[in-house]
């Protein structure tokens, strides 16, 4: 297990490398520089800024730099926000996005699961259609969609919760629903398929025929088996929920990571871009190293499999 686990983690370590120097990569090659929308800015002021954040040093120069910060825990300080540096920017905005994105995957997982069991259990019949049709629904209408929907159907035109901002509990309702929605469509559809292919499976026939109850087949013997793909996709739903936050800040106004992201690429704000991309790359790494952590706890063959390999 100990292998299993060190294994991974290099992996890790090599996919963020990887990460971090193409993200560089890309930003060094886009068109302009972010100071190309002062307009108030002379040429000489320009050349200034960009000897203050080493943009007139060699690429190699730079990215041997960048490389360091990034060690040293220090992504830079922010072309927009001169007096702000962006791991500031993080410490004080992503608190909102991450309480956002825990709330949704925890009640679309919940939701989610409720669905396809029940649907699976309820196999051809109106709980089953019910579920998947909540589920096509889901899959179908994005966050951006269903965001406006829900603010006037919910906020403005019945009054029953807040349509926007983030000052308590009842406004965190509508957008923790907004994200959760599609997670909830395809948790519900995995979990249905998962569990009709384990019911049908040779060893649950045999523990029918031992005559063991209808509940116990399915908490012991049934549900430990059809999660594990849920368990395989958790960590990209998690960090998804949580990144998609971006699009869903910005129609609820909520004061998290989105805002900055919109803005910097606006801005062309290499420091906060490329900062903030790092940062939610290491959030997707660092969630399926633990994701494949978890898998092998649960089912020991993978990680004994990957042990002989």
């Amino acid at each position: 297990m100990y292998r299993f686990i060190l294994r991974r983690f290099c992996y890790m370590l090599i996919t963020f490398w990887m990460i971090v120097t193409v993200t560089f990569v890309l930003m060094h090659n886009l068109p302009g520089d972010p100071f190309a929308n002062s307009e108030k800015l002379s040429t000489q002021q320009r050349a200034l800024l960009a000897k203050e954040y080493g943009l007139d040093q060699p690429i190699s120069v730079q990215y041997k730099d960048y490389l360091i910060n990034i060690a040293k825990g220090d992504l830079g300080v922010s072309f927009a926000y001169p007096t702000r540096r962006v791991t500031e920017i993080i410490k004080q905005s992503f608190p909102a996005s991450a309480e956002l994105g825990i709330e949704s995957i925890i009640f679309s997982v919940l939701i989610g699961l409720i669905l396809g069991i029940t649907a699976a259990l309820k196999h051809n019949k109106s709980w089953d259609y019910g579920a998947m049709f909540i589920a096509i629904v889901g899959v179908s209408i994005p966050s951006f969609v269903l965001g406006p929907i829900l603010q006037y159907l919910v906020g403005v035109k019945w009054g029953i919760l807040p349509a926007a901002l983030w000052d308590g509990p009842a406004n965190r309702v509508l957008p923790a629903l907004t994200l959760s929605f599609m997670t909830i469509a395809i948790t519900a559809r995995m979990m249905r398929t998962s569990m009709l292919d384990v019911l049908h499976s040779d060893y649950i026939k045999t523990a029918r025929s031992k005559g063991l109850s209808q509940f116990s087949i399915i908490l012991k013997h049934t549900l430990r088996n059809a999660i594990l793909p849920i368990v395989t996709v958790l960590g990209p739903i998690t960090v998804n929920v949580i990144t998609g936050t971006l699009v869903v800040e910005q129609i609820f106004a909520i004061p998290g990571l989105g805002k900055y992201f919109v803005q910097a690429v606006y801005s062309n704000d290499y420091t906060l871009i490329m900062g903030l991309t790092i940062f939610y790359s290491l959030l997707l790494i660092v969630v399926m190293f633990l994701t494949d952590i978890a898998y092998g706890f649960i089912d020991p063959r993978i990680r004994l499999a990957k042990g002989r390999n």
